[in-house]
């Protein structure tokens, strides 16, 4: 589960902080790799409780947060940095967001989304734990979140989080929007600055009324330092899919050519080359993806993208990969029995409906009336003399 931070390190060479000598610093110790696990598993466990928990923003280092996020101005007094950031953002609809983050996480896990920790890891120029957790769905694919801690009234605290989507830490994009509130003495660039910002005033009520195109079209019209952030990018991104596929390419075309290198960028680049239809350079990502977080739900991935552009050798042993690794992970074994269905492996599709009846999870009976309903679209299999005659074994 723990890895070594040099294969992590040219991904943090661009996000390494300036923090203050008077933070409390961790060791590398088996003492403190049990209590970073303790705390993930509790985080973990949080998100699915029966009523959601105050866990993250209990174990949220919010003054740490503040101090990152007004780093952009030199004249804030540290002392004061915690008061600045709650009068400057204390009602306003970015801090609303921040704690609304558990919220989001707890309604996509309720949506089929699932969200589990991948692994944990020591950085050695931060000297702080991280811990990398994985948000997987599938109409929305896959996200990482990365869990900075630090250590403050003897126990692990949260700090801040890396979210793969956007390419950068919550204090990153915090940073970006407060830069937003800083007067200028450039009269167009304080121009520039109040257009962004009633930009994001209209946003909510927009997306709301879900005017993709009109949102689309406000962001086309701004100007100045806030366009060149990799937030400006990705909203477009986002806006952008909820349009059309040419949209959406272009989108993801703008934010690869601006941060070509940026974890964010590899990430969109997935979908940007699968409807590029450029199988060899979608695998490449994902084998950089999958070196990057160590994460073997890959995979399953793998095995999608191979099925839709026809290697199905690979999209085979990639799905047996992801079941072996994952054995309570349901839809990489429909997946993989469509597959066989679809490839006429009947033989091979009675070994799994064997294996999936002996893991005490299925019974044949249900499996038998999933496949022989016709609404669910297994082609072959239900006239498959092998299959009839399993069916009828006790």
């Amino acid at each position: 589960m723990k890895k070594c931070i040099s294969c992590l390190l040219f991904l943090y060479s661009f996000l390494l902080f300036s923090q203050e000598t008077n933070e409390s610093y961790i060791k590398n110790t088996d003492e403190n790799d049990k209590k970073v696990i303790a705390l993930g598993e509790a985080l973990s466990a949080s998100f699915y409780e029966e009523e959601l928990s105050s866990f993250f923003i209990d174990n949220f280092d919010i003054e740490s947060f503040a101090k990152k996020a007004l780093s952009i101005n030199e004249k804030v007094n540290e002392s004061n940095a915690l008061d600045e950031f709650n009068n400057t953002f204390g009602k306003d609809y970015f801090l609303e967001r921040f704690e609304q983050f558990p919220e989001t996480i707890r309604a996509d896990i309720e949506n089929g989304a699932s969200y589990s920790i991948v692994n944990f890891y020591y950085h050695l120029d931060e000297k702080k734990y991280h811990l990398l957790f994985r948000l997987f769905t599938e109409g929305e694919g896959i996200n990482y979140h990365d869990y900075q801690l630090g250590y403050k009234d003897d126990k692990f605290v949260l700090q801040d989080v890396f979210v793969y989507f956007t390419g950068q830490y919550f204090s990153e994009t915090y940073k970006d929007l407060y830069s937003l509130t800083i007067p200028s003495d450039d009269v167009e660039a304080n121009k520039n600055r109040l257009k962004s910002l009633l930009f994001f005033r209209l946003y909510r009520n927009l997306i709301a009324k879900k005017k993709y195109k009109e949102i689309f079209a406000l962001l086309n019209t701004l100007e100045g330092e806030f366009t060149t952030k990799k937030i400006y990018y990705i909203t477009k991104i986002k806006i952008a899919t909820q349009i059309n596929e040419v949209f959406q390419l272009e989108a993801i075309d703008e934010l690869l050519k601006a941060f070509p290198n940026d974890i964010a960028s590899r990430l969109m680049a997935v979908d940007y080359y699968i409807m590029l239809k450029d199988y060899n350079t979608t695998m490449l990502l994902l084998d950089d993806l999958q070196a990057t977080t160590e994460d073997l739900f890959i995979e399953y991935i793998r095995a999608n993208v191979a099925w839709e552009f026809e290697d199905y050798e690979l999209a085979e042993k990639a799905y047996a990969t992801t079941i072996k690794e994952y054995p309570d992970f349901e839809n990489a074994k429909l997946n993989l029995l469509y597959l066989y269905d679809f490839l006429e492996k009947h033989e091979d599709n009675i070994v799994l409906l064997n294996s999936m009846i002996e893991s005490e999870e299925y019974l044949k009976k249900d499996l038998i009336d999933f496949i022989d309903d016709s609404e669910n679209e297994f082609i072959n299999l239900p006239k498959a003399r092998i299959y009839n005659k399993w069916k009828k074994q006790k």
